[in-house]
């Protein structure tokens, strides 16, 4: 491993290694700490000749910019993109700003669906995220849970003839569609949608959680024109030499979380969803909240 100042430009901050959100008044507190003389560990890099990706030290990287400097100090060590993703799984389990709620949650839904790293045993797992063993146990039921119920759910029941020869029409006689003198209920299925904590959404919701892709369509987008950008500076492309690429990287940051803070999470816990509850103000009358919010509600609420 080696540890020296490299430029900030030269960092990719999008190769999969960023599992949290980073938060702005952390960066505006170890921006403050720095101007005043503080000095923060190395950030942790993983190289593969062509791409430096940032594995640990989101916070202290954006602080750095905002300190307006160009270059920060990194322990740089060989390897593939894929080993820095795995790395990254450790970032934060011991010491610096505590990883949120749903964090851990998510590197390991990374790692089940990974057909090299499954197949590590839950101690191993649970020693390099840093969480127990029954966390990961429990997670990876879970997960197995969903994929099972996804596959029935696209499978579907198996079809049988609505009526055998020689049975009687048994359908309920109601209110509905006419046919030959009698009328036939219509039963349209039931449209279930859930929150991101399992929490069923009420139906007047449902169409703004099923948009919540159009956010995340919107971040893949910034990630090309960082990508983009990012490739065309280093074949010094001269269509993008005006672009200060680690401002530029700054700025999609801020805007992703703009859009990951506008997201829909979960319905309203204050309210549940009420589409009466104008006054609600956790929700502003809206039914829904995003994460942040929903992480600051209390306990006994949730």
């Amino acid at each position: 491993m080696a540890t020296k100042s490299i430029p900030i430009k030269d960092i990719c901050l999008d190769g999969g290694t960023q599992h949290r959100p980073v938060e702005d008044k952390v960066v505006t507190r170890y921006a403050a700490m720095m101007k005043d003389g503080s000095v923060f560990p190395p950030v942790e890099i993983i190289t593969d000749g062509k791409s430096n990706f940032l594995v640990d030290g989101f916070h202290r990287y954006f602080a750095v910019i905002r300190f307006g400097k160009k270059y920060i100090e990194a322990n740089i060590v060989n390897g593939t993109q894929r080993a820095a993703i795995k790395e990254s799984f450790a970032a934060n389990k011991y010491n610096a700003v505590p990883r949120p709620d749903g964090t851990v949650k998510s590197i390991l839904k990374l790692i089940w669906n990974d057909s090299e790293w499954s197949k590590n045993s839950v101690s191993d797992i649970a020693k390099h995220v840093g969480c127990t063993r029954v966390y990961v146990s429990a997670r990876f039921a879970e997960f197995d849970k969903e994929k099972a119920d996804e596959k029935q759910k696209k499978s579907g029941p198996k079809s049988t003839p609505l009526f055998k020869p020689g049975t009687p029409d048994v359908r309920t006689k109601t209110v509905g569609v006419k046919r030959g003198g009698s009328k036939y209920e219509m039963k349209k299925p039931e449209k279930k949608v859930l929150d991101s904590i399992g929490k069923k959404v009420p139906e007047h919701l449902v169409k703004y959680f099923e948009r919540a892709n159009e956010y995340r369509q919107m971040i893949l987008q910034l990630n090309t024109m960082l990508r983009t950008v990012r490739e065309g500076k280093a074949k010094n492309d001269l269509f993008y030499k005006f672009i200060k690429i680690e401002n530029l990287t700054a700025e999609i940051g801020n805007v992703k979380r703009i859009f990951r803070f506008a997201m829909p999470y979960a319905v309203c816990p204050y309210c549940g969803g009420d589409e009466n509850n104008k006054e609600c103000r956790a929700c502003d009358g809206c039914g829904f909240v995003n994460e942040a919010t929903y992480q600051a509600t209390p306990k006994d609420l949730k």
